[in-house]
């Protein structure tokens, strides 16, 4: 039977991650990867990114003519299109190789694997007996118990990539982040897009976040039928359609699926692994409840990909006694402008919730935005407790929040920002949090015995 320090079931980014860590320190690791690496298959994260760049450019040009640029038409060639995203996609492979792999040290077995003991994982025939285990298997896309689905063509975050010919009308089931970014890269790349959710876009963000993400997708074309769910799935000639439960029907030529995701955990036999109820429940350190052997991270437990190496560094290689800080609680919507919240949600009995707009500040007026917004929220002392963007580059704006989380609001009423930046807004609605204090009469009597010093 083969020895292992650390087994790794699952080679996407926090598999990857974790395998590059623990062999640079000189560990004996065994990554299991059933399905085609960097190089051997399209990367749908890839891709989509790409797809995302290549409509924002689209539209760039076509907003153009709002402030006295003419560009006219804006054609968009698919095979030219479909070369970007290929080219894009190859950029990226050699990070995520098996050969890459095996080169830094790491046993690579090309199968699928299962665990045969609490401490042995099997596949391809043999035998693996381990110090530690991570399960990193992922995620899968939800594909939803509809009638009629199994008739009809669909796709799924997995799958979209393949399209041959851009969508005359891409029906999307799911207003989650993955079916709105589509729903407007397709529309600025010339299709018609309607998304169909049975609650409202973007479920469970803030509501005035979601509802000003819907009025920009509308504006932008996206047709958002929420509050609705589908009932049946039909084929028609040159296409597909849904029949909805209050009888409308919406015909449109492809359909994808983007209802969420659920953790890929077939075929592990968690049972064996000592988990009696074979379903995975981690503690603070990612480490799985019932065993001290086993942990795990990223999609299969409905975390970001990639983010939690530093975590597993601390509790499973090094086994760093106590809890990790955890890091904020995140949620992104890669959509122009992107939608993201940080830490504690807003609206919170004991929090302050503090909103300014990103249409008053220096550089919303120069570039025309006339929507957008920041949230923060904070606690009792002062101290940021979570925050919220709307806002073009939210994204890249995130990390400054990100760092402020548990600290002084103050501390971002107070940033030295570049000037025009759209992060002025974040500074604005940090003072509201002072402007309380102008009125207060022992500041207002303190502003008085000042004015008399010299």
């Amino acid at each position: 039977m083969a020895e292992t320090d650390i087994a790794v079931i699952g080679a996407g980014a926090t598999g990857r991650g974790l395998a590059s860590l623990a062999v640079a320190l000189g560990l004996r690791v065994t990554l299991f990867e059933r399905g085609p690496m960097g190089g051997e298959a399209p990367d749908p994260e890839v891709i989509q990114a790409a797809l995302r760049a290549a409509g924002a450019r689209a539209a760039l040009a076509r907003d153009a003519a709002r402030m006295g640029i003419g560009t006219g038409e804006v054609p968009v060639d698919w095979l030219a299109l479909r070369s970007h995203l290929a080219d894009a996609d190859a950029d990226a492979a050699p990070e995520s190789t098996a050969a890459r792999f095996e080169a830094m040290g790491v046993e690579l077995v090309r199968a699928a694997a299962r665990f045969s003991a609490p401490d042995r994982v099997a596949a391809a025939g043999r035998e693996w007996r381990f110090r530690r285990a991570l399960i990193a298997t992922g995620a899968a896309p939800v594909v939803p118990a509809l009638e009629g689905l199994e008739t009809i063509p669909y796709m799924t975050e997995e799958t979209v990539h393949r399209l041959e010919e851009r969508p005359e009308h891409l029906l999307i089931l799911g207003g989650t982040g993955f079916g709105l970014e589509m729903a407007q890269a397709f529309t600025r790349l010339g299709s018609r897009a309607t998304v169909i959710e049975p609650a409202r876009i973007a479920p469970g963000a803030d509501p005035a976040m979601a509802e000003g993400l819907a009025r920009m997708l509308r504006r932008e074309g996206v047709v958002l039928a929420e509050g609705q769910e589908a009932a049946r799935a039909e084929r028609r000639e040159g296409g597909v359609a849904l029949l909805l439960a209050d009888g409308t029907r919406v015909e449109g030529s492809h359909l994808l699926l983007a209802l969420g995701r659920a953790p890929r955990l077939a075929g592990l036999d968690l049972v064996t692994a000592g988990l009696p109820d074979g379903s995975l429940a981690a503690d603070e350190t990612l480490r799985l409840r019932g065993t001290r052997r086993i942990w795990a991270a990223g999609g299969v437990l409905g975390r970001p990909g990639g983010s939690d190496t530093g975590i597993l560094a601390r509790s499973m290689l090094f086994r760093v006694p106590g809890t990790p800080a955890a890091p904020p609680a995140l949620r992104v919507i890669r959509t122009e402008p992107a939608l993201v919240e940080l830490g504690v949600p807003t609206g919170g009995a004991e929090l302050e919730t503090l909103r300014w707009p990103l249409a008053d500040t220096a550089r919303g007026s120069a570039e025309g935005i006339d929507s957008g917004l920041v949230t923060l929220s904070v606690d009792r002392r002062g101290r940021l407790a979570g925050a919220g963007l709307l806002a073009p580059g939210g994204l890249e704006m995130a990390g400054m929040l990100s760092l402020c989380i548990g600290r002084p609001v103050s501390e971002l009423a107070g940033a030295t920002l570049p000037h025009p930046s759209l992060s002025a807004a974040i500074a604005r609605a940090a003072l509201e949090h002072q402007a309380p204090m102008v009125t207060n009469p022992r500041i207002r009597w303190l502003a008085g015995i000042a004015k008399r010093l010299p």
